[in-house]
């Protein structure tokens, strides 16, 4: 997750992480809560941006795809189906702290394709739940490409993020309504 935004599924999440450098993938990996924080990602290094790029993309693809009521690509459908069979993802443990408490854990450290394949999951329940797929949105900030799912009351939520499209489409629409003075309007 970037910028304080929650679309509902890491899948999403994924859609639009820029995963530059191994250091921002593996944040992606502990924010969405696919590794606990503690996690060791030895094995994390430049080889597991590519993959994950590709799934990215792959999910942003067939999330558009559901949006915009046009068909599925067949090649993007065959590498997320590979992707989300390749391995079985982590799986977690409850372990108890010094002081008592449960913490989640993982039974071992991930590999980049056990990884890849919780991700890829994600993404087949998404698009193969039609409930989830009816909440499915699109941000209507300008420029914004995020999806998100919208569970709001009364399914009117409209953004991304309040405090980030929410809160430049609001100045925006104020600006328009009260311009000040010697500003030139755009």
């Amino acid at each position: 997750m970037t910028g304080g935004w929650e679309s509902g599924r890491v899948c999403l999440d994924l859609a639009v992480e820029g995963l530059d450098t191994p250091e921002a993938l593996a944040g992606f990996l502990r924010t969405t809560g696919l590794v606990p924080p503690a996690t060791r990602l030895r094995g994390l290094d430049t080889r597991w941006l590519g993959p994950f790029r590709e799934l990215r993309d792959c999910v942003a693809d067939l999330v558009a795809a559901q949006l915009d009521g046009r068909p599925v690509r067949p090649a993007a459908l065959e590498l997320l189906n590979a992707l989300a069979a390749a391995a079985a993802p982590p799986a977690p443990r409850a372990v108890r702290t010094r002081s008592g408490a449960l913490v989640r854990t993982l039974s071992g450290e991930p590999d980049c394709r056990a990884l890849l394949a919780a991700v890829a999951r994600d993404a087949v329940d998404l698009l193969t739940d039609p409930a989830a797929r009816a909440l499915l949105r699109r941000c209507e900030g300008p420029g914004c490409r995020r999806c998100y799912l919208d569970t709001s009351r009364g399914r009117r939520r409209r953004w991304c993020s309040s405090t980030a499209c929410g809160n430049r489409a609001r100045v925006a629409r104020h600006r328009a309504a009260h311009p000040r003075p010697g500003r030139r309007q755009a």
